[in-house]
């Protein structure tokens, strides 16, 4: 009987291992736009300086800023390099982990919780804050607010909170 429990066990930790992980290691391009009008779709882009940078959503290029390796960590949270700027991940600039605050690309990384939010050819993904801050979770958003132009700027935002875009594609770069 015991043997029986300890290997339903033992199968039921591989199991969650297996399921944590959301997407595989690789470099992948992270953007948004409708599904069937490619011409929409927005990248995630680095955009380093000397201290912490930005990543704004740009059209499609052929660089590496807009390439981001994605490495799996424990516990079902991952996180980003830019492979343009080698080194520097998506994470917080120096002012910190609020609602508003713009991401940059920093030499420390953000062990980002990552969640499949749809599936199908509408798969999207929401990239979130990996402690709550005020009790709320912050999941990386756009400053796409109302009268502004593009690029937009990532940033946080409160899940959940209504007009809060933080869901989006990641389609896997191939070598």
């Amino acid at each position: 009987m015991h043997q029986v429990i300890l290997t339903l066990v033992i199968l039921l930790l591989i199991a969650q291992t297996v399921l944590a992980v959301v997407l595989e290691d690789g470099d992948y391009r992270i953007y948004y736009g409708n599904y069937q009008v490619p011409k929409t779709h927005r990248f995630f882009t680095a955009v380093p300086n000397k201290r912490d940078g930005s990543v704004q959503t740009l059209p499609r290029e052929d660089f590496d800023f807009q390439i981001w390796r994605l490495r799996n960590k424990s516990g079902g949270k991952i996180t980003l390099e830019s492979k343009g700027a080698r080194g520097k991940y998506l994470g917080l600039r120096r002012s910190g982990a609020k609602p508003g605050n713009y991401l940059g690309v920093v030499p420390t990384p953000i062990r980002f919780r990552i969640t499949r939010k749809h599936g199908g050819p509408f798969k999207a993904y929401e990239l979130a804050y990996p402690k709550k801050v005020d009790g709320k979770t912050l999941v990386v958003s756009l400053d796409d607010g109302e009268g502004k132009e593009e690029p937009y700027f990532a940033n946080f935002a409160i899940q959940g909170t209504e007009g809060v875009f933080g869901s989006f594609k990641m389609r896997k770069v191939s070598d």
